[in-house]
């Protein structure tokens, strides 16, 4: 029988909530400002870099390639695929969005930022129908990156 508690880190769980609370600031800006800071971008850089020693420090028989591998994957997945949806709609992404989803893929990881970004253009079309429909309106310009931050709200805590 096991007396006491077991001996399980919060850091992972910590580091996730603080990207998921740095995330919600940026979401709030964008929806205020339509536009995200380059220096603003610049520090969650190297949040999103501590990411991989944190991951390897807290997994058993870590893979440094592997991991380093998951997080490259991801910061060209979340790049190229909103530079590409940004060059088809002639600048229907903005910069900072494709940054910010860059950034996000080193901590996500390609497979879970697909689905965050899946998840936030999902939750993006719904809302401009229904606005389309209540309002009888058509928005011309969104800010994605607070859909951005719902659809990793899931992703990110357990």
């Amino acid at each position: 029988m096991m007396t006491g508690t077991p001996n399980v880190s919060n850091l992972p769980f910590a580091y996730r909530l603080l990207t998921l609370f740095f995330l919600l600031l940026f979401a709030i800006y964008d929806y205020r400002h339509h536009k995200v800071r380059n220096a603003a971008l610049l520090a969650f850089l190297f949040w999103c870099l501590l990411s991989l020693p944190l991951t390897i420090c807290l997994t058993p028989w870590p893979s440094i390639f592997s991991i380093c591998l998951r997080g490259s994957a991801g910061f060209f997945t979340g790049l190229t695929l909103l530079l590409a949806v940004s060059m088809i709609t002639d600048g229907g992404i903005g910069g900072g969005d494709i940054k910010l989803a860059a950034l996000l893929g080193i901590v996500m990881g390609a497979s879970l930022l697909l689905l965050a970004m899946f998840t936030a253009s999902l939750a993006a079309i719904i809302h401009l129908e229904l606005r389309t429909l209540i309002k009888k309106e058509r928005i011309t310009h969104l800010p994605f990156i607070p859909y951005l931050f719902l659809g990793s709200l899931y992703l990110l805590l357990p």
